[in-house]
Order: C-alpha cells, then sequence, then structure tokens
C-alpha cells in the first residue's frame, strides 16, 4: 500500500503529521505477471488478492534512484520495481546460509553498493547482503547463542556506515557491529567470502 497526502496537507508545515493526514488516497499495489510491470489500484480487495498471490506477507522497504525493493518472507523473494519505467522484477533470497525467510532491508551506498537483509526464523537469524552483481555474502551469522526462531530486525547504520545495528527481537537485544579494520560497511572489502 502507499499513501499520497491531500495537496492541502503540504502547505500546514505539519510534517510530522503530514502522512497521517485526513483526504489523502491510499493505492495497492498491482503486478502484472504477463508484461512484468505494475499499477497502484484504489481498490482494497483486488491490491489485497494481488498482493496474496504474488507477494505474500511482504516486509522490508528501500528505495534509491528510483529504484524500490521488498520481500516476500512466505516466497523468500527479493522484488525490485522501477518506479521510473513502471517495471518489475524477482529474484530468491534463497543461497547458501541465507536459507529461511528474508525480512527487514536497508541499502547501503558507498564503493561497494550492496543491499542487507534481515534474517527470520530456523535455527539461526542472520544478517546478509547482496552485492550489485546478485551475489550474496553473510555479514553476521548466529553462532548457536540466539534461541531457534528468533528473528533480526531493525537494521540501521550510522550516519558514517561505520556501525551496523541490528536488534534480535524475541530476546529484546540490540547490537552494534563494526569492522575491526575500521572501514565503514560502504567500504570495499577485500575476502568477501560469497555463498
Amino acid at each position: 500500500m502507499r499513501y499520497t497526502p491531500g495537496s492541502a496537507d503540504y502547505t500546514t508545515n505539519d510534517n510530522h503529521n503530514i502522512l497521517i493526514s485526513n483526504g489523502g488516497v491510499h493505492e495497492y499495489l498491482i503486478l502484472n505477471n504477463n508484461a512484468m510491470t505494475f499499477r497502484w489500484i484504489t481498490v482494497y480487495t483486488e491490491g489485497a488478492s494481488n498482493a496474496n498471490n504474488h507477494f505474500p506477507k511482504a516486509e522490508g522497504i528501500d528505495e534509491h534512484n528510483r529504484m524500490l525493493n521488498f520481500v516476500s518472507k512466505d516466497k523468500k523473494q527479493l522484488f525490485t520495481l522501477d518506479l521510473a519505467a513502471e517495471t518489475w522484477t524477482k529474484t530468491s533470497t534463497v543461497s547458501g546460509a541465507f536459507n529461511t525467510e528474508p525480512d527487514q532491508i536497508a541499502h547501503i551506498l558507498g564503493d561497494s553498493e550492496a543491499l542487507y537483509f534481515c534474517e527470520d526464523g530456523g535455527t539461526s537469524s542472520d544478517i546478509h547482503g547482496r552485492d550489485s552483481t546478485g551475489k550474496f555474502f553473510t555479514v553476521v551469522q548466529n553462532v548457536g547463542y540466539i534461541n531457534s526462531g528468533e528473528e533480526t530486525t531493525g537494521l540501521a547504520f550510522s550516519p558514517d556506515s561505520k556501525f551496523m545495528y541490528v536488534a534480535y527481537q524475541e530476546n529484546s537485544h540490540i547490537y552494534a557491529f563494526w569492522h575491526t579494520d575500521g572501514l565503514p560497511f560502504d567500504a570495499l572489502v577485500a575476502e568477501i567470502k560469497y555463498h
């Protein structure tokens, strides 16, 4: 679903409440399988049916340069919408250690552009990345100290990209991760072990 505030809402200078204002338009994503195009409609039931068929349990969203990414936890797929061309693609997120449900995602830009994924369920809930060529790698691997069925969430990066923060939902712990060489997460890093 997307929400577009009414034109009058932009004149109030109330940036905090603009997304919950009255008078805006709620629209629902419709994916066309044949032409790999998409459109937005205002009919909830049609939007819910299309979502259930194409991307059940959608989570995580990230946009950069008019490219919008989100995941389907049930189908273990990443959907990428080209907002300018109104086309879409999907790719599997199952790769090596990344074999359970994808969750929140976060794009990070720099010398090494990557999309990072949280993971939900299974015996581990890791943090994985996908580089600009589509290859997956593991950034943080759970080594058994987290309960089975745990979920990583709340993925965020510090403004200088040197710290990555993630929460383990069930035990309510938040962790900070950093490279021991001091490099930011958006830098080219040697010896990445791809899946």
